[in-house]
């Protein structure tokens, strides 16, 4: 196992402070009779080449964590002339806030194309596939933030690469829908090399946003300097209560936990660059937060 993971699967962080979060994990661990947020269309396309499973190929010989992932074929390399694609359905928390909020995709992926006229495209609706915004392609338009480097979804990725899109503005401009869906399309041209495709591991769909508390009297979470090169503090909570925090990478990992805040410096210089979500408990009140290691 190469990671170890914190299940956030459908789970609802709830501040009574300052804001909400919320977060799907995906790792594809179960029987597809359980996925209810996963489409593969085979009625109108049964040369569809996704599959869920634990791969076997020479490149794809192993998932991100745990053992299954979603490949274009857990086995064989993919066909010639093939448009395939799955859908992730991402029920998402009532919210009014719209603009106040950070909406994420972020996932693990392979890649193993011939040229590029094969690659991988992503795209996204807020009215139930109607309309689709291609996230690589209007990104600017849109003003979609990537939080690491823009990756390229066709040739080959040497190895695992990090997903991490915020789209505050597709809810901003569009306006907010409880149904988001993430649509993901390999194609492929018609000259066959024997390449692998696309391999993808280990989803968090995130939504996070700002609220106002009805008690007035309540500050919001404040994470000092941020971005940072690695040393934080919390700003306007009382360290002098039992607390506890907590720091989760985007991957659903618990990197940093302690027991005993005492309005320090926290120490984070041994983590890698990359964003961060940090939950704060203080008797009966959970603030949550994120910030970027960046240096």
């Amino acid at each position: 196992m190469k990671k170890l993971l914190l299940s956030l699967a459908m789970i609802s962080l709830v501040s009574v402070c300052s804001g909400q979060s919320f977060n799907d994990f995906i790792d594809f661990e179960r029987g597809m009779s359980s996925f209810n947020y996963l489409t593969i269309d085979r009625i109108s396309n049964p040369g569809n080449i996704w599959q869920t499973g634990v791969p076997g190929k020479i490149i794809f010989d192993s998932a991100y964590s745990k053992t299954h992932a979603i490949v274009t074929d857990t086995l064989q390399s993919y066909p010639v002339n093939s448009s395939s694609s799955f859908i992730i359905t991402h029920l998402r928390p009532d919210n009014s806030n719209v603009g106040n909020e950070s909406l994420q995709l972020n996932f693990w992926f392979k890649i193993n194309t011939d040229s590029l006229t094969d690659f991988g495209t992503i795209e996204a609706s807020i009215d139930q596939g109607k309309n689709w915004v291609n996230l690589m392609t209007q990104d600017s338009m849109y003003q979609f933030r990537w939080m690491e480097i823009k990756p390229v979804l066709t040739g080959n990725s040497n190895g695992w690469q990090h997903f991490a899109l915020e789209l505050r503005s597709l809810t901003y401009e569009l306006g907010y829908s409880d149904t988001l869906l993430y649509r993901f399309t390999f194609t492929s041209d018609s000259i066959d090399n024997h390449k692998e495709g696309w391999m993808l591991d280990d989803f968090q769909l995130v939504d996070y946003w700002e609220g106002i508390d009805d008690n007035a009297s309540n500050t919001a979470l404040s994470i000092v300097p941020n971005p940072t090169a690695g040393m934080i503090r919390l700003d306007f909570v009382d360290a002098s209560k039992n607390n506890c925090i907590e720091i989760i990478n985007n991957s659903g990992q618990l990197v940093f936990e302690t027991n005993n805040y005492t309005d320090k410096l926290i120490d984070l210089s041994h983590l890698k660059n990359g964003n961060y979500f940090l939950r704060y408990f203080c008797e009966k009140k959970t603030l949550t937060g994120k910030f970027i290691i960046s240096r």
